[in-house]
């Protein structure tokens, strides 16, 4: 495979048209920090859909997930099946205050919602956790699975990753990272479409899988398992998931970047029926290696390993090419929200207030720059340690999740939630969420048994809602001047009038809403009755 030379030529092109396409189409954009920042609010609905997956799918999951697939099965599936809950809450209830809200950030929510300390202290730890767990061990992830599929040093990886998100977002922006995403998107699915179909091949086909492996198709565990227990699986939505989709600078800015509001929702429903198949690229094959080579040393080798084993030449030019497609766009789309955060919520409004929306620009890129180099200085640090890819993102971004998932959802649902509370929960909650993890668990003697950092997870962003409704009720509300408009309600919810009229039919938002959630309720309820009901029983 390596000495392939048309895989390699082939390869090479796509980079070089992928770069290409993100630099010309930054020649369209307006000038400007709205039309840097957000592509001139003009987006399509399919642009954002496939932005989206490409933003949040990445050797995360082509190596790290399947690699949890390989060791347990398919109930990893849950992160990907379960965002029919936080992308309805999306649609539904967040995008319409941001989008009529005329947001650049989700920090900026926070301090138009609480006040500016919130915005302040969700852009610092965004930053922090985007650097690390979002662009380093992503980098990390790649030069792993370059290195075990095609021999190629993973320092070389890393800067060359570093390299190419760079030349085209540094210098376009959000429309250069959305456009660029969605050829990403459509590469990446055909590269991990074409191993799962040579890896179901070799077992006969996803039937003779699943009755082959049944205990690898299950999707509840016992509450006190200690990897995944039915309830901090089933509950991660409500914390992890609300963060993640809802809250999150680099998923949610590609809706605010839409040319309206249709758009901005229908994009995230296109979302969620690809979220329906993603599965079969990154979660199968992981019970495939399982099936065809048991026993490998490092479970993050799953993927390389199928790449190796099956991948006629030929074909590994498309594997490797959607695989640089899910790191290359994930980086751009985190670069990218990186500067937005550090320039919007931390440079204007401390040091910038009076300056022109062309050097606000100059700062996104030189931010973006900069973040660049640390992350992949970073990343090349963490080469030199053994790392579990996705348990590694997954417990990082615990920190976070809990709390900031709290304050926006009671920050939209609930009028009396103030700024003395949401402040405190986010300072509290990081001394809180240490001493939930390394002591209430490990030294309660009736909590031991539900030692799980998705448990663990849950008690925080349950006492983080608890903390906030009592410091609410017992300080002062909020000014409800401040907060009007801000509260959710059914006529919200609903499409401006004007965009109602125009996507009528089958247009309609509602109705491809109800299939994709029927859709992901029928997959469900079979792989539930599978696992109780047929050959697993």
């Amino acid at each position: 495979m390596m000495n392939h030379r048309l895989d390699f030529a082939l390869f090479g092109l796509y980079l070089l048209f992928n770069i290409g396409l993100g630099l010309w189409v930054a020649r369209r954009k307006t000038a400007g920090t709205r039309g840097y920042f957000l592509a001139g609010e003009g987006l399509p609905w399919y642009t954002i859909g496939g932005s989206i997956i490409a933003s949040n799918i990445s050797t995360e999951h082509f190596i790290g997930m399947i690699g949890v697939a390989y060791a347990v099965g398919f109930v990893v599936a849950q992160w990907e099946w379960g965002n029919w809950f936080t992308f309805s809450a999306l649609i539904w209830v967040f995008l319409p205050y941001y989008i009529r809200g005329g947001l650049y950030t989700m920090p900026e929510f926070l301090e138009r919602r609480y006040n500016a300390a919130c915005r302040y202290l969700f852009a610092v730890c965004s930053l922090v956790l985007w650097i690390i767990a979002q662009m380093a061990v992503v980098m990390l992830a790649g030069g792993k699975a370059m290195k075990g599929m095609f021999g190629i040093d993973e320092t070389t990886t890393i800067v060359c990753l570093a390299i190419l998100a760079g030349s085209y977002t540094i210098y376009g922006g959000l429309i250069s990272v959305a456009w660029t995403d969605f050829l990403q998107f459509v590469v990446m699915m055909l590269g991990g479409l074409v191993v799962t179909v040579l890896g179901l091949h070799q077992v006969g086909g996803l039937g003779e899988l699943m009755h082959a492996a049944p205990e690898k198709f299950k999707i509840i565990y016992p509450i006190t398992d200690k990897d995944y227990p039915w309830f901090g699986v089933w509950t991660l939505f409500i914390s992890i998931g609300i963060w993640y989709n809802c809250s999150n600078q680099f998923i949610v800015q590609r809706c605010l970047g839409a040319r309206s509001e249709w758009d901005a929702r229908m994009g995230v429903v296109f979302a969620g029926f690809m979220k329906i198949l993603l599965p079969l690229l990154v979660v199968v094959p992981g019970i495939v290696a399982f099936r065809l080579y048991p026993g490998l040393p490092d479970k993050d080798q799953a993927f390389p390993t199928l790449v190796r084993e099956l991948v006629p030449v030929g074909l590994s030019g498309i594997v490797m090419a959607g695989l640089a497609s899910g790191m290359l766009s994930h980086i751009s789309s985190v670069l990218n929200s990186c500067s937005t955060v550090f320039t919007m919520d931390l440079y204007r409004p401390l040091l910038g207030r009076e300056r022109s929306e062309g050097h606000l620009v100059l700062v996104g890129r030189t931010s973006a720059f900069v973040i660049l180099a640390v992350a992949t200085g970073l990343a090349l640090w963490f080469t030199r340690r053994q790392l579990g890819v996705f348990d590694l993102i997954q417990n990082i971004g615990a920190w976070v999740a809990a709390p900031i998932a709290a304050i926006f959802l009671l920050g939209v649902l609930w009028k009396c939630a103030n700024a003395t509370a949401a402040t405190a929960v986010l300072v509290l909650a990081f001394p809180y969420t240490w001493l939930v993890e390394s002591v209430l668990f490990k030294r309660v003697t009736w909590l031991q048994p539900f030692d799980n950092w998705l448990n663990r997870t849950f008690v925080v962003w349950a006492t983080c809602m608890a903390l906030t409704v009592i410091i609410s009720l017992l300080t002062r509300p909020p000014d409800p001047d401040r907060i009007r408009g801000m509260i959710w309600s059914w006529d919200y919810a609903r499409l401006p009038e004007a965009e109602q009229t125009r996507n009528r039919g089958v247009r309609n938002l509602f109705l491809w809403w109800c299939l994709f959630v029927g859709t992901m309720a029928v997959l469900y309820a079979y792989v539930i009755w599978f696992q109780f009901w047929g050959p697993a029983r």
